[in-house]
Protein backbone atom coordinates (compact mmCIF):
# COMPACT_ATOMS: atom_id res chain seq x y z
CA UNK A 1 0.00 0.00 0.00
CA UNK A 2 1.44 3.27 -0.49
CA UNK A 3 1.76 6.24 1.83
CA UNK A 4 -0.75 8.31 0.27
CA UNK A 5 -3.41 5.19 0.42
CA UNK A 6 -2.10 4.44 3.74
CA UNK A 7 -2.47 8.78 4.33
CA UNK A 8 -6.64 8.10 3.24
CA UNK A 9 -7.36 5.17 4.82
CA UNK A 10 -6.42 6.74 8.40
CA UNK A 11 -8.19 9.53 7.54
CA UNK A 12 -11.08 7.61 6.76
CA UNK A 13 -10.74 5.63 9.79
CA UNK A 14 -10.83 8.30 11.87
CA UNK A 15 -14.17 10.32 10.13
CA UNK A 16 -15.91 6.55 10.90
CA UNK A 17 -14.58 6.82 14.39
CA UNK A 18 -15.51 10.55 15.00
CA UNK A 19 -19.64 9.49 13.73
CA UNK A 20 -19.53 7.25 16.82
CA UNK A 21 -17.51 9.19 19.18
CA UNK A 22 -17.86 12.48 19.60
CA UNK A 23 -19.96 14.06 22.16
CA UNK A 24 -22.97 16.72 21.06
CA UNK A 25 -20.58 19.50 22.80
CA UNK A 26 -17.04 18.22 21.11
CA UNK A 27 -19.38 18.44 17.79
CA UNK A 28 -21.03 21.75 18.73
CA UNK A 29 -17.52 22.88 19.29
CA UNK A 30 -16.59 21.75 16.07
CA UNK A 31 -19.45 23.22 13.88
CA UNK A 32 -18.85 26.81 15.50
CA UNK A 33 -14.72 26.32 14.52
CA UNK A 34 -15.44 25.41 10.99
CA UNK A 35 -18.04 27.55 10.51
CA UNK A 36 -15.70 30.59 11.53
CA UNK A 37 -13.15 28.88 9.08
CA UNK A 38 -15.67 28.61 6.25
CA UNK A 39 -17.09 32.31 6.60
CA UNK A 40 -13.74 33.80 6.79
CA UNK A 41 -12.65 32.19 4.11
CA UNK A 42 -15.80 33.17 1.69
CA UNK A 43 -15.49 36.77 3.24
CA UNK A 44 -11.45 36.99 2.28
CA UNK A 45 -11.89 34.98 -1.66
CA UNK A 46 -15.57 35.33 -3.03
CA UNK A 47 -16.25 38.46 -4.41
CA UNK A 48 -19.74 37.84 -3.56
CA UNK A 49 -19.62 37.65 -0.17
CA UNK A 50 -16.90 39.96 0.59
CA UNK A 51 -19.94 42.26 -0.73
CA UNK A 52 -22.30 40.76 0.71
CA UNK A 53 -21.06 39.45 4.61
CA UNK A 54 -20.50 41.77 6.84
CA UNK A 55 -17.41 43.20 8.48
CA UNK A 56 -16.23 41.71 11.94
CA UNK A 57 -17.31 38.53 13.22
CA UNK A 58 -20.42 37.18 11.17
CA UNK A 59 -23.11 35.47 13.08
CA UNK A 60 -25.17 33.05 10.81
CA UNK A 61 -28.21 35.00 10.62
CA UNK A 62 -26.35 37.56 9.32
CA UNK A 63 -25.57 35.56 6.10
CA UNK A 64 -27.99 35.63 2.85
CA UNK A 65 -29.70 32.36 1.70
CA UNK A 66 -28.09 31.09 -1.33
CA UNK A 67 -31.02 29.38 -3.55
CA UNK A 68 -30.40 27.26 -6.82
CA UNK A 69 -31.27 29.64 -9.15
CA UNK A 70 -28.93 32.53 -7.66
CA UNK A 71 -26.55 30.12 -7.58
CA UNK A 72 -25.80 29.86 -10.82
CA UNK A 73 -26.99 33.25 -11.37
CA UNK A 74 -24.01 34.95 -9.39
CA UNK A 75 -21.62 31.46 -9.54
CA UNK A 76 -18.48 33.68 -11.38
CA UNK A 77 -18.76 35.76 -8.24
CA UNK A 78 -19.22 33.21 -5.69
CA UNK A 79 -16.42 31.08 -6.36
CA UNK A 80 -13.36 31.81 -5.51
CA UNK A 81 -11.04 30.35 -8.03
CA UNK A 82 -12.10 32.73 -10.58
CA UNK A 83 -14.19 30.09 -12.62
CA UNK A 84 -16.67 31.08 -15.20
CA UNK A 85 -20.26 29.63 -15.58
CA UNK A 86 -20.47 29.34 -19.12
CA UNK A 87 -17.32 27.71 -20.19
CA UNK A 88 -17.65 24.98 -16.97
CA UNK A 89 -21.09 24.24 -18.62
CA UNK A 90 -19.67 23.95 -22.12
CA UNK A 91 -16.93 22.15 -21.01
CA UNK A 92 -19.29 19.62 -18.93
CA UNK A 93 -21.37 18.72 -21.56
CA UNK A 94 -18.96 18.47 -23.64
CA UNK A 95 -17.37 16.11 -21.40
CA UNK A 96 -20.75 13.89 -21.40
CA UNK A 97 -21.15 13.90 -25.23
CA UNK A 98 -17.76 11.88 -24.99
CA UNK A 99 -18.47 9.89 -21.75
CA UNK A 100 -15.07 11.70 -20.31
CA UNK A 101 -13.72 12.29 -17.24
CA UNK A 102 -10.89 14.65 -17.87
CA UNK A 103 -10.60 17.30 -15.58
CA UNK A 104 -10.75 21.26 -15.98
CA UNK A 105 -7.58 22.80 -16.30
CA UNK A 106 -6.46 23.52 -13.09
CA UNK A 107 -7.65 20.29 -11.97
CA UNK A 108 -11.04 20.87 -11.34
CA UNK A 109 -13.48 18.46 -11.46
CA UNK A 110 -17.08 19.66 -12.58
CA UNK A 111 -20.25 18.60 -12.33
CA UNK A 112 -23.66 19.39 -13.76
CA UNK A 113 -26.74 17.79 -11.89
CA UNK A 114 -30.16 18.74 -13.22
CA UNK A 115 -31.86 17.61 -10.41
CA UNK A 116 -35.58 16.59 -10.44
CA UNK A 117 -36.56 20.38 -11.29
CA UNK A 118 -34.62 20.54 -14.45
CA UNK A 119 -32.53 23.54 -13.52
CA UNK A 120 -29.12 22.84 -13.80
CA UNK A 121 -26.62 23.28 -10.94
CA UNK A 122 -22.89 23.22 -11.61
CA UNK A 123 -20.80 21.92 -8.75
CA UNK A 124 -16.68 22.30 -8.94
CA UNK A 125 -14.52 20.46 -6.63
CA UNK A 126 -10.15 21.54 -6.81
CA UNK A 127 -8.10 18.35 -6.27
CA UNK A 128 -7.89 18.57 -2.49
CA UNK A 129 -11.82 18.88 -2.44
CA UNK A 130 -11.97 15.80 -4.50
CA UNK A 131 -9.13 13.44 -2.59
CA UNK A 132 -11.30 14.69 0.59
CA UNK A 133 -14.87 13.57 -0.66
CA UNK A 134 -13.54 10.24 -1.99
CA UNK A 135 -12.25 9.63 1.83
CA UNK A 136 -15.95 10.65 3.08
CA UNK A 137 -17.58 8.66 0.39
CA UNK A 138 -15.16 5.47 1.17
CA UNK A 139 -15.77 5.77 4.74
CA UNK A 140 -19.37 6.87 5.07
CA UNK A 141 -20.61 4.33 2.31
CA UNK A 142 -21.92 1.76 4.55
CA UNK A 143 -19.64 -0.75 3.37
CA UNK A 144 -19.18 -3.70 5.93
CA UNK A 145 -16.07 -3.30 7.50
CA UNK A 146 -14.98 -7.00 7.48
CA UNK A 147 -15.63 -6.78 3.48
CA UNK A 148 -11.76 -6.84 1.98
CA UNK A 149 -12.29 -6.75 -1.56
CA UNK A 150 -14.64 -3.92 -2.94
CA UNK A 151 -15.48 -4.05 -6.31
CA UNK A 152 -18.72 -1.82 -7.19
CA UNK A 153 -21.27 -1.51 -9.89
CA UNK A 154 -21.91 2.23 -9.55
CA UNK A 155 -24.54 3.31 -11.49
CA UNK A 156 -24.97 6.96 -12.04
CA UNK A 157 -26.67 9.46 -14.85
CA UNK A 158 -23.31 10.58 -15.70
CA UNK A 159 -20.36 9.94 -14.66
CA UNK A 160 -17.43 12.48 -12.97
CA UNK A 161 -14.00 12.06 -11.70
CA UNK A 162 -15.35 13.62 -8.34
CA UNK A 163 -16.59 10.06 -7.67
CA UNK A 164 -13.83 8.07 -9.35
CA UNK A 165 -11.20 9.31 -6.95
CA UNK A 166 -12.32 6.59 -4.68
CA UNK A 167 -10.34 4.42 -6.82
CA UNK A 168 -7.40 5.52 -5.36
CA UNK A 169 -8.49 3.90 -2.10
CA UNK A 170 -8.43 0.51 -3.55
CA UNK A 171 -12.20 0.16 -4.42
CA UNK A 172 -12.95 -1.21 -8.43
CA UNK A 173 -15.79 1.02 -9.61
CA UNK A 174 -17.19 -0.53 -12.69
CA UNK A 175 -19.55 2.63 -14.05
CA UNK A 176 -22.93 2.39 -15.78
CA UNK A 177 -25.37 4.78 -16.65
CA UNK A 178 -29.26 4.47 -16.29
CA UNK A 179 -30.01 3.22 -19.80
CA UNK A 180 -27.85 -0.24 -19.14
CA UNK A 181 -30.26 -2.73 -20.02
CA UNK A 182 -31.05 -5.37 -17.33
CA UNK A 183 -29.19 -8.30 -18.97
CA UNK A 184 -25.95 -6.46 -19.44
CA UNK A 185 -25.77 -5.38 -15.89
CA UNK A 186 -26.46 -9.18 -14.30
CA UNK A 187 -23.08 -9.55 -17.11
CA UNK A 188 -21.40 -7.42 -16.00
CA UNK A 189 -21.75 -8.11 -12.53
CA UNK A 190 -21.03 -11.79 -13.29
CA UNK A 191 -17.92 -10.96 -15.47
CA UNK A 192 -16.13 -8.66 -12.96
CA UNK A 193 -17.79 -10.49 -9.87
CA UNK A 194 -18.93 -7.56 -8.58
CA UNK A 195 -19.70 -8.32 -4.47
CA UNK A 196 -21.53 -4.70 -3.98
CA UNK A 197 -24.35 -2.92 -5.70
CA UNK A 198 -24.41 1.12 -5.70
CA UNK A 199 -27.40 2.75 -7.55
CA UNK A 200 -31.02 4.59 -7.24
CA UNK A 201 -33.42 2.07 -5.80
CA UNK A 202 -35.40 1.95 -9.01
CA UNK A 203 -32.53 0.31 -10.92
CA UNK A 204 -31.79 -1.90 -8.23
CA UNK A 205 -35.21 -3.12 -7.82
CA UNK A 206 -34.78 -3.83 -11.67
CA UNK A 207 -31.29 -6.48 -10.79
CA UNK A 208 -33.61 -7.66 -7.88
CA UNK A 209 -35.81 -9.25 -10.46
CA UNK A 210 -32.91 -11.10 -11.90
CA UNK A 211 -31.43 -11.67 -8.40
CA UNK A 212 -31.04 -15.69 -9.83
CA UNK A 213 -28.95 -14.72 -13.04
CA UNK A 214 -26.14 -13.23 -10.41
CA UNK A 215 -23.94 -15.76 -9.91
CA UNK A 216 -21.26 -15.03 -7.04
CA UNK A 217 -22.86 -13.40 -3.74
CA UNK A 218 -23.74 -9.88 -2.95
CA UNK A 219 -22.14 -8.80 0.00
CA UNK A 220 -23.71 -5.11 -0.18
CA UNK A 221 -26.05 -2.65 -1.36
CA UNK A 222 -25.99 1.09 -1.30
CA UNK A 223 -28.99 3.58 -2.60
CA UNK A 224 -28.98 7.22 -3.24
CA UNK A 225 -30.32 9.74 -5.59
CA UNK A 226 -34.08 8.89 -5.00
CA UNK A 227 -35.62 7.98 -2.11
CA UNK A 228 -36.32 4.46 -0.51
CA UNK A 229 -39.29 3.27 1.61
CA UNK A 230 -38.60 0.70 4.24
CA UNK A 231 -40.53 -2.00 2.25
CA UNK A 232 -37.93 -1.74 -0.69
CA UNK A 233 -34.94 -1.34 1.45
CA UNK A 234 -36.62 -4.71 3.27
CA UNK A 235 -37.13 -6.43 -0.52
CA UNK A 236 -33.26 -5.69 -1.79
CA UNK A 237 -31.88 -7.22 1.72
CA UNK A 238 -34.20 -10.02 1.71
CA UNK A 239 -33.39 -10.69 -2.07
CA UNK A 240 -29.44 -10.36 -2.23
CA UNK A 241 -29.34 -10.92 1.56
CA UNK A 242 -27.07 -8.19 1.83
CA UNK A 243 -26.97 -5.57 4.05
CA UNK A 244 -28.64 -2.40 2.61
CA UNK A 245 -27.01 1.40 2.95
CA UNK A 246 -28.47 4.60 2.11
CA UNK A 247 -26.49 7.78 1.45
CA UNK A 248 -28.23 11.28 1.13
CA UNK A 249 -26.64 13.57 -1.06
CA UNK A 250 -26.56 15.95 -3.72
CA UNK A 251 -24.90 18.81 -5.55
CA UNK A 252 -24.28 20.18 -2.09
CA UNK A 253 -22.18 16.81 -0.50
CA UNK A 254 -23.18 14.62 1.18
CA UNK A 255 -25.73 15.11 3.97
CA UNK A 256 -26.48 11.89 5.54
CA UNK A 257 -24.74 8.36 6.10
CA UNK A 258 -26.48 4.89 7.28
CA UNK A 259 -24.41 3.84 10.64
CA UNK A 260 -24.04 -0.12 11.77
CA UNK A 261 -27.46 -0.18 13.23
CA UNK A 262 -29.16 0.95 9.98
CA UNK A 263 -29.92 4.73 10.96
CA UNK A 264 -29.55 7.53 8.75
CA UNK A 265 -28.25 9.84 10.43
CA UNK A 266 -26.96 13.75 9.13
CA UNK A 267 -23.65 14.01 8.85
CA UNK A 268 -23.08 16.94 10.92
CA UNK A 269 -19.60 17.36 11.14
CA UNK A 270 -19.15 18.18 7.61
CA UNK A 271 -22.47 20.20 7.27
CA UNK A 272 -24.25 22.58 9.48
CA UNK A 273 -27.87 21.67 9.13
CA UNK A 274 -30.71 24.21 9.71
CA UNK A 275 -34.15 23.02 9.64
CA UNK A 276 -37.64 25.19 9.22
CA UNK A 277 -41.35 24.21 9.52
CA UNK A 278 -42.82 22.96 5.96
CA UNK A 279 -46.30 23.16 7.21
CA UNK A 280 -46.81 19.12 7.94
CA UNK A 281 -50.14 18.84 9.76
CA UNK A 282 -49.81 15.36 9.82
CA UNK A 283 -46.04 14.80 11.27
CA UNK A 284 -42.73 16.31 11.60
CA UNK A 285 -41.05 17.36 7.92
CA UNK A 286 -39.08 20.58 7.86
CA UNK A 287 -37.22 22.38 4.79
CA UNK A 288 -33.39 21.81 5.14
CA UNK A 289 -31.14 24.53 4.35
CA UNK A 290 -27.14 23.62 4.45
CA UNK A 291 -23.74 24.88 5.06
CA UNK A 292 -20.61 22.91 3.65
CA UNK A 293 -18.02 23.22 6.24
CA UNK A 294 -15.29 22.19 4.27
CA UNK A 295 -16.12 23.34 0.43
CA UNK A 296 -13.96 25.95 -0.66
CA UNK A 297 -13.58 26.59 -4.45
CA UNK A 298 -17.49 26.77 -4.76
CA UNK A 299 -19.09 27.90 -1.34
CA UNK A 300 -22.35 26.43 -0.22
CA UNK A 301 -23.22 28.90 2.58
CA UNK A 302 -27.30 28.65 3.75
CA UNK A 303 -27.92 26.73 0.83
CA UNK A 304 -31.71 26.29 0.20
CA UNK A 305 -32.67 22.51 -0.35
CA UNK A 306 -36.34 21.49 -2.27
CA UNK A 307 -35.97 18.83 0.48
CA UNK A 308 -37.92 17.61 3.35
CA UNK A 309 -36.63 15.62 6.24
CA UNK A 310 -38.01 14.36 9.17
CA UNK A 311 -35.20 14.58 12.12
CA UNK A 312 -35.28 12.90 15.21
CA UNK A 313 -33.03 12.64 18.29
CA UNK A 314 -29.31 11.84 18.83
CA UNK A 315 -29.72 8.49 20.73
CA UNK A 316 -28.72 5.59 18.44
CA UNK A 317 -27.09 2.41 19.01
CA UNK A 318 -24.35 2.99 16.58
CA UNK A 319 -22.61 5.44 19.92
CA UNK A 320 -23.44 8.87 17.19
CA UNK A 321 -24.49 12.19 18.44
CA UNK A 322 -25.29 13.12 15.30
CA UNK A 323 -29.26 13.58 14.48
CA UNK A 324 -31.16 10.43 12.76
CA UNK A 325 -33.05 11.34 9.97
CA UNK A 326 -36.62 9.32 10.65
CA UNK A 327 -37.74 9.85 7.46
CA UNK A 328 -36.83 11.80 3.77
CA UNK A 329 -40.57 13.19 2.69
CA UNK A 330 -39.80 13.98 -1.21
CA UNK A 331 -39.49 17.39 -2.04
CA UNK A 332 -41.25 20.76 -2.02
CA UNK A 333 -42.07 20.69 -5.74
CA UNK A 334 -43.54 16.85 -4.85
CA UNK A 335 -46.13 18.01 -2.22
CA UNK A 336 -49.91 17.51 -3.35
CA UNK A 337 -51.96 19.98 -2.51
CA UNK A 338 -55.47 19.14 -1.91
CA UNK A 339 -58.66 20.62 -1.68
CA UNK A 340 -59.33 21.53 2.21
CA UNK A 341 -62.58 20.03 3.72
CA UNK A 342 -63.04 23.27 4.91
CA UNK A 343 -62.12 25.12 2.16
CA UNK A 344 -58.70 26.45 0.99
CA UNK A 345 -56.02 23.65 0.26
CA UNK A 346 -54.26 21.25 2.36
CA UNK A 347 -50.72 20.18 1.69
CA UNK A 348 -50.09 15.88 1.43
CA UNK A 349 -46.22 15.44 1.78
CA UNK A 350 -45.16 12.89 -0.86
CA UNK A 351 -44.22 10.21 1.94
CA UNK A 352 -48.26 10.01 2.27
CA UNK A 353 -48.58 9.20 -0.96
CA UNK A 354 -45.33 6.64 -1.29
CA UNK A 355 -46.93 4.99 1.74
CA UNK A 356 -50.33 4.30 0.37
CA UNK A 357 -49.38 3.09 -2.68
CA UNK A 358 -46.53 0.41 -1.45
CA UNK A 359 -48.53 -0.70 1.70
CA UNK A 360 -51.22 -1.96 -0.62
CA UNK A 361 -49.51 -4.76 -1.46
CA UNK A 362 -46.52 -6.94 -1.83
CA UNK A 363 -47.10 -7.46 -5.43
CA UNK A 364 -46.47 -3.88 -6.34
CA UNK A 365 -43.06 -3.63 -7.74
CA UNK A 366 -42.62 -0.05 -9.20
CA UNK A 367 -44.84 2.79 -9.01
CA UNK A 368 -45.63 6.44 -9.74
CA UNK A 369 -48.50 9.36 -8.26
CA UNK A 370 -48.73 12.40 -10.49
CA UNK A 371 -50.82 15.31 -9.54
CA UNK A 372 -51.89 17.32 -12.27
CA UNK A 373 -53.81 19.21 -10.58
CA UNK A 374 -55.96 19.19 -7.02
CA UNK A 375 -58.76 17.47 -8.28
CA UNK A 376 -57.31 14.67 -10.93
CA UNK A 377 -54.31 12.17 -9.70
CA UNK A 378 -52.81 9.70 -12.22
CA UNK A 379 -51.30 6.29 -10.96
CA UNK A 380 -48.98 4.16 -12.60
CA UNK A 381 -48.51 0.94 -11.24
CA UNK A 382 -46.08 -1.95 -12.39
CA UNK A 383 -47.17 -4.92 -10.37
CA UNK A 384 -46.28 -8.92 -10.12
CA UNK A 385 -47.43 -11.21 -12.58
CA UNK A 386 -50.58 -12.73 -11.25
CA UNK A 387 -51.25 -9.85 -9.09
CA UNK A 388 -54.88 -8.56 -7.84
CA UNK A 389 -54.57 -5.47 -9.76
CA UNK A 390 -57.91 -4.80 -8.93
CA UNK A 391 -58.10 -5.25 -5.14
CA UNK A 392 -54.56 -3.21 -5.26
CA UNK A 393 -56.47 -0.50 -7.00
CA UNK A 394 -59.03 -0.43 -4.57
CA UNK A 395 -57.06 -0.20 -1.13
CA UNK A 396 -54.59 2.25 -2.49
CA UNK A 397 -57.50 4.70 -3.16
CA UNK A 398 -58.54 3.87 0.47
CA UNK A 399 -55.32 4.91 1.71
CA UNK A 400 -55.14 8.15 -0.23
CA UNK A 401 -58.48 8.59 1.00
CA UNK A 402 -57.36 8.14 4.41
CA UNK A 403 -54.57 10.31 4.39
CA UNK A 404 -56.25 12.82 3.10
CA UNK A 405 -58.97 13.02 5.44
CA UNK A 406 -55.99 12.71 8.14
CA UNK A 407 -54.87 16.15 6.97
CA UNK A 408 -58.48 17.61 6.55
CA UNK A 409 -58.46 17.46 2.64
CA UNK A 410 -60.22 15.43 0.05
CA UNK A 411 -58.51 13.64 -2.58
CA UNK A 412 -60.31 14.49 -5.78
CA UNK A 413 -60.27 11.79 -8.51
CA UNK A 414 -58.04 9.31 -9.09
CA UNK A 415 -57.64 7.12 -11.92
CA UNK A 416 -54.75 4.32 -13.15
CA UNK A 417 -52.77 4.76 -16.37
CA UNK A 418 -51.70 1.71 -18.38
CA UNK A 419 -48.59 3.98 -18.93
CA UNK A 420 -45.57 2.78 -17.02
CA UNK A 421 -43.68 4.54 -14.42
CA UNK A 422 -41.42 6.98 -16.57
CA UNK A 423 -38.37 8.52 -15.38
CA UNK A 424 -37.92 12.13 -15.67
CA UNK A 425 -36.42 13.64 -19.10
CA UNK A 426 -34.12 15.71 -17.23
CA UNK A 427 -32.54 13.99 -14.44
CA UNK A 428 -32.85 10.04 -15.78
CA UNK A 429 -34.13 9.96 -12.05
CA UNK A 430 -37.42 7.67 -10.91
CA UNK A 431 -39.64 10.41 -8.97
CA UNK A 432 -42.36 8.48 -7.79
CA UNK A 433 -44.51 11.42 -6.46
CA UNK A 434 -44.83 14.34 -9.15
CA UNK A 435 -46.74 17.17 -8.80
CA UNK A 436 -47.39 19.33 -11.94
CA UNK A 437 -50.56 21.46 -10.79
Amino acid sequence: MTVARRGAHAAASYLQWRSRHWSEPRLARHLQRRLGRTLDHAKAHSPYYRHHLPSGPIALGEVPRMTKAEMMSHFDAINTAGLHRDELIEFRIEQERRGSTDLYPGGYAVGLSSGTSGNKVLTVLSARERSRYAILLWARSGLPAQLEERRVLFALRTNNPAFTAITALGVELQYVDYFVPVPELVDLVNRHRLNVLAGPPSLLIQLAEHADAIKGPVEAVITYAEEIDPSTKQRLAETFDAHVSEIYQGAEGMLGFTCTTGNLHLSEDTALIELEPAADTLGGAERVVVTDLYRRTQPFIRYELNDLLEVGGRTCACGSAFRIIERIHGRTDSVFLLAGIDGGEVRLMPDYVRRSINQASGDVIEYQAIQHSPEDIEIRLELAKGADEATIRRTIVANLEHWAGRAHGRIGRISFSPEPPARDPVSHKLVRVVSRR
